[in-house]
């Protein structure tokens, strides 16, 4: 096997610095405008190396976009260093791969015309990447665009949209001369961003609590008092409608917890509670627990989470690591994935549910949220530990809010909690690290947006059609090629 060139190290390292220059568009760097040039460079290698100039591109952006899968493990699971770093390595090259495989069907392509199959490749490995190894939805190019003055296209197109919206102006920075078409075109459609929306009639009242307890101290005994207490007062005390809790909020499961929840509820009739808790499943050889939100007193309905943070609420190969890290012995080591849930509501508001992990999943939202008049995303981010996951997961719920049209209430465990309009904007927060509670008017206002009419699908078939359309298939060289 020869050698690698040092013009192929040069495609490697440009590609690589491109996965990177993606992560500074993504929150919290919010640069925007590197995301064309991050994809220009992706293309850039597609045409001269496609596969491993592919796999590098992955791994300079899931290098420094989910760097904070290291905290998880390390910071914050308490995993040994040796073992972390090679799950890490394991999980990079995973997720690298999915862009190699879509190297490997561009190279596939006859004659391919970079502005029909670019954007669709684009597009093609989010998808997949939303499927696969049980999903990472996580870092995709269109939340870069969603502060740019073309954002407001996620509710006609949603993220997958804005992804390839951005892939067709990184083909016009390989050739500049084709911007004289283009720039008018970005223009027109910037300044068809639609006026704000005008304020609810009837507002409700909310107020998010925020108890900002770290993760090694949420099942410690000596915590227990100090944490139902950051729930408890500020609730009894709440002059609002609606009083959301986070994910997971207390430290009690099974009859204690039911107890806990009965006696709030009795306690304030008058207010719709929203709580994350644990709720038991049908043990196997283990006991295991949902990972729920539920509505007490004047709230009712249960939402369970069918999708798990990797690293945060399971570790893949757990098997064979169980013992080996400190995560196992907590109850969140065995939380499993529910898959039946109730609408919840608060007197006549239909209120849709998503849990942490959950928002990053465009197609599950577009699906819960139907007859929606309220978005609701509960999480505990303190598994993020001090990284860019924190923003990076707010930007993907403000993504939510503007694709579906509907308005979102954020509460977490430490941050960053947070009421966002049916725009995408974030109308009042509580930023991370902060011990307390966010009283704020919920306006439910919102807007009848195309994507939440026809969701992703729109976009998935357009590119899967472009691609296919140029697909040539496995067929064997002819003869006329090999002379």
């Amino acid at each position: 096997m020869k050698a690698p060139t040092p013009k192929r190290w040069l495609i490697w390292t440009l590609a690589a610095l491109g996965g990177g220059l993606q992560t500074l568009s993504l929150a919290p760097f919010d640069q925007w405008w590197c995301l064309p040039l991050a994809l220009a460079a992706w293309l850039f290698a597609l045409q001269r190396d496609p596969i491993v100039g592919s796999f590098a591109y992955g791994v300079g952006l899931f290098g420094s976009g989910a760097s904070w899968i290291w905290v998880s493990m390390v910071t914050i699971s308490a995993t040994p260093i040796a073992i972390a770093l090679v799950l890490e390595l394991a999980f990079l090259g995973l997720l690298a791969s999915t862009l190699a495989l879509c190297g490997w069907g561009y190279a596939r392509l006859r004659a391919p015309n970079p502005w029909l199959c670019f954007p669709a490749l684009v597009v093609a490995a989010e998808v997949i990447r939303t499927f696969a190894f049980t999903g990472f939805p996580w870092l995709f190019a269109g939340y870069g665009l969603i502060d740019s003055p073309w954002g407001w296209l996620a509710s006609v197109v949603g993220v997958y949209g804005l992804s390839a919206l951005a892939a067709v102006v990184a083909v016009a920075v390989h050739q500049p001369s084709k911007l004289v078409v283009l720039l008018p075109i970005l223009g027109l459609l910037a300044w068809l961003k639609p006026p704000p929306l005008g304020a609810d009639a009837q507002p409700i009242s909310v107020r998010l609590i925020q108890p900002n307890v770290p993760a090694e101290k949420k099942w410690d005994p000596d915590w227990r008092t100090t944490i139902l207490n950051r729930h408890i007062e500020p609730t009894l005390t709440a002059d609002t409608d609606w009083v959301i809790w986070s994910e997971n909020a207390v430290p009690l499961y099974g009859a204690d917890a039911d107890a806990f929840f009965n006696e709030m509820a009795r306690q304030r009739p008058d207010i719709a509670l929203f709580a994350g808790r644990l709720i038991e499943a049908p043990p196997n050889r283990t006991r295991r627990f949902y990972n729920a939100i539920e509505g007490f007193a004047d709230a009712g309905g249960r939402h369970y989470k069918s999708r798990l943070v990797p690293f945060g609420e399971y570790v893949p190969l757990e098997g064979a690591l169980r013992g080996l890290i400190d995560f196992f012995d907590l109850p969140l080591s065995t939380i499993v994935p529910g898959h039946s849930s109730d609408p919840l509501r608060a007197g006549p508001t239909a209120v849709s549910a998503l849990i942490c992990y959950e928002v990053a999943y465009p197609l599950l939202a577009w699906t819960a949220s139907e007859q929606a008049d309220v978005l609701l995303t509960v999480s505990n981010d303190a598994w993020f530990g001090h990284s860019i996951a924190r923003d990076q997961h707010l930007q993907m719920a403000r993504m939510r809010a503007l694709e579906l049209g509907r308005p979102m209430l954020r509460a977490t465990n430490d941050g960053i909690s947070a009421v966002i309009d049916a725009q995408g904007r974030i109308s009042a927060r509580l930023d991370s690290g902060v011990t307390g509670y966010l009283d704020t008017t919920l306006n439910r206002t919102g807007i009848d947006s195309l994507y939440r009419l026809w969701g992703p699908w729109p976009v998935w078939i357009l590119s899967l059609g472009l691609l296919l359309s140029q697909w040539r298939g496995l067929a064997l060289p002819s003869r006329r090629a090999d002379r």
